[in-house]
């Protein structure tokens, strides 16, 4: 019985592991697409504002 619940604690650990990279790397390329989608919003508006907040300062 011991044998057994230790193989089974080994097989979980070595699966989990396998999971936690996985979300790991998911979470890594989710960061990347939303900085993306940022940065090319923020890229699109960037001449607008500049002009709005010159304006705004005269």
């Amino acid at each position: 019985m011991l044998a057994k619940l230790k193989a089974a604690r080994l097989i979980y650990r070595d699966e989990t592991r396998i999971d936690w990279v996985v979300l790991v790397a998911d979470a890594v390329g989710l960061a990347i697409v939303v900085s993306a989608f940022v940065n090319a919003r923020v890229s699109s508006h960037a001449p607008e504002i500049a002009i709005q907040l010159a304006n705004a300062n005269f």
